[in-house]
C-alpha cells in the first residue's frame, strides 16, 4: 500500500511544479512557493490488509507516464522480505489429501463438449493442437520440484541482468537470442516478484559503479539495464489500473483519458466478424508478421511484445473486431498470462485504455524495421518453404522483399485479409510507389 490515497496527492506527485488556481486550472508554482501536499499514507497495521477496491485508486492517473512519475515520487521500493519462518506455516493442514489433480485435458473437456462444441467459435482441431503443444512443452518443467524451479528462475534473472540486459534489442520481432528477459512466466506464476527484479538490477548497477570507480574504464552501456525496472513500473500500472477499473476492465471501453477526444469506431458484432476472427486466430490472415506471431504463440505460448502489438492493431484497428476477443484468445494461449497485463495492454493498444495516442501499427512497415531480413516470418510461416515463386520471380534476388510482400511473389500465397497497402506507413508507401520496393 505504498501509493497515495487522495487525488490531490496523486496530482501533487504527478505535476510537482504545478498548482491549482481558483478556477481549477493548473499553473506552475514559483520556486519560493513549493509546498509538500502529500498526505501520510495509511497502513492498516492491525489487520495487515491492503485495500485494492476500485474506490482506493480513484485519484490514480489514467496516463501511464503520469502514473510512473507519481509512483516513483511516492517513496522508495521496499527491501526484500526474508523467508517466512516455519511457525507461520499452517502445519495442521499438511495432512490434507489433495486428491487427484485434473489434467489440462480434463479442464478443457467441459468447454469443448458444450452444446456449441467450440471455444470462441474456433475449430476444435485448433484448440486440440494448442492443448497438446502446452502439454508437450510443460512435460519437462513438471519434472522439477518447486524449489528447483525457483532457484532456476533466480539464476536466469541474474544471468540476464549481468550478461545480456544492456545489449538486448527489445524492439525486434524475434527476441529468441537473449533480446528479451523472458521473465514474464515467472512473474505471472509468482515465482519471482517485481521487487526481486528491481533489487537484482540495482545490485548489478552498484557493483558496476564500484568497478568503474576503481578502474575508470568500464563502458557505460554495461550498466544500462534499468529498462527492466521501467518494465516493472509498466506492469504495476496495468495491475493498479485493473484494481481501479474493477469489472469495467472487461467492458468495451474501460476508461478514457481526459484529453483524448476521439473514440474508436464501434466494433463489428461477433457473428459478423467470426470468419475474420477465425482467420486471425489461426494464423491465416496472409499478413506475414501477424501469421508468424500467431503460429509462434500457438506453438510456444509466447511471442514478443512487438509482435503482440501488431497482432492487436490488426484485430482492433483493421478488422474492427472487439478487442476483448483478442484478449480472450491470448488468455487461452499465453503461458505468461497475467489478467491485468493482458487485458490492460489490449485496451491500451486498441484505443480504449490509458494511452493518449491513437496507435495504428502498419505491419509490413513494422516487419521491415524489426525483422528486416525476414528471419522471424520465415521461421514461423512454413508456407515460405512449401510454395514456389511465380515464374517471373524465380531468380528474384530480393529475398527481403519477398518476406515483406509474399502475396506478390507466390501464386498460392492467398489474398491478405486486408489490403497490404494499408499496412505501409506513408513514407514506405511513397517509396514503394516510386521504386516498386520497400526494402531499399
Amino acid at each position: 500500500d505504498d501509493l497515495p490515497n487522495l487525488q490531490c496527492s496523486w496530482e501533487s506527485l504527478t505535476r510537482p511544479k504545478e498548482k491549482k488556481t481558483k478556477n481549477g486550472k493548473s499553473r506552475k508554482k514559483s520556486p519560493q512557493n513549493k509546498v509538500n501536499e502529500v498526505e501520510d499514507y495509511y497502513f492498516d497495521t492491525k489487520s495487515k490488509i491492503t485495500d485494492v477496491s476500485p474506490s482506493r485508486f480513484q485519484g490514480m492517473p489514467s496516463i501511464m507516464g503520469d502514473f510512473r512519475r507519481a509512483s516513483r515520487a511516492a517513496g522508495p521500493v521496499r527491501r526484500l522480505a526474508g523467508m517466512p519462518s516455519e511457525s507461520l506455516i499452517a502445519k495442521a493442514f499438511c495432512g490434507i489429501e489433495s486428491g487427484e489433480i485434473p489434467s489440462l485435458e480434463d479442464l478443457i473437456l467441459p468447454l469443448t463438449s458444450a452444446p456449441s462444441g467450440s471455444i470462441l467459435g474456433l475449430p476444435s482441431a485448433l484448440i486440440s493442437h494448442i492443448v497438446q503443444s502446452s502439454i508437450d512443452r510443460n512435460s519437462e518443467m513438471q519434472q522439477q520440484s518447486l524449489s528447483d524451479y525457483e532457484d532456476h528462475a533466480m539464476q536466469h534473472l541474474e544471468d540476464f541482468v549481468t550478461k545480456y540486459a544492456a545489449l538486448a534489442d527489445r524492439s525486434l520481432a524475434d527476441v529468441s537470442e537473449n533480446d528479451s528477459s523472458k521473465l514474464s512466466v515467472n512473474l505471472a506464476l509468482g515465482v519471482l516478484s517485481p521487487r526481486q527484479i528491481y533489487h537484482c538490477v540495482k545490485s548489478h548497477q552498484s557493483k558496476m559503479e564500484k568497478t568503474e570507480n576503481q578502474k575508470g574504464d568500464i563502458n557505460n552501456y554495461i550498466r544500462d539495464c534499468s529498462w527492466l525496472i521501467s518494465h516493472m513500473e509498466m506492469r504495476d500500472y496495468f495491475l493498479f489500473d485493473s484494481f481501479r477499473n474493477g469489472p469495467k476492465s472487461y467492458h468495451t471501453k474501460p476508461h478514457k483519458p481526459k484529453h483524448l477526444d476521439v473514440r474508436p469506431e464501434e466494433w463489428l458484432p461477433f457473428p459478423q466478424g467470426l470468419d475474420a476472427f477465425n482467420r486471425w486466430a489461426s494464423g491465416q490472415t496472409n499478413l506475414p508478421l501477424v501469421d508468424a506471431g500467431i503460429n509462434e504463440l500457438i506453438s510456444t505460448g509466447y511471442t514478443s511484445n512487438r509482435v503482440r502489438q501488431n497482432m492487436a492493431s490488426v484485430l482492433s484497428k483493421d478488422l474492427k473486431l472487439d478487442w476483448r476477443l483478442g484478449a480472450e484468445w491470448f488468455q487461452f494461449c499465453l503461458s505468461d498470462h497475467c489478467v491485468a497485463a493482458n487485458y490492460g495492454n489490449w485496451a491500451y493498444f486498441s484505443g480504449v485504455g490509458g494511452d493518449p495516442k491513437n496507435r495504428h501499427f502498419r505491419t509490413i512497415s513494422q516487419a521491415w524495421r524489426y525483422d528486416s531480413e525476414g528471419k522471424f516470418v520465415r521461421k514461423w510461416n512454413k508456407k515460405f518453404d512449401s510454395l514456389k515463386l511465380k515464374d517471373d520471380y524465380r531468380h528474384h534476388s530480393e529475398r527481403f522483399e519477398v518476406a515483406l510482400r509474399p502475396c506478390d511473389f507466390y501464386d498460392d500465397w492467398g489474398t491478405p485479409i486486408v489490403d497490404p497497402m494499408t499496412q505501409l506507413t506513408w513514407q514506405d508507401k511513397e517509396r514503394f510507389t516510386q521504386f516498386g520496393m520497400i526494402s531499399l
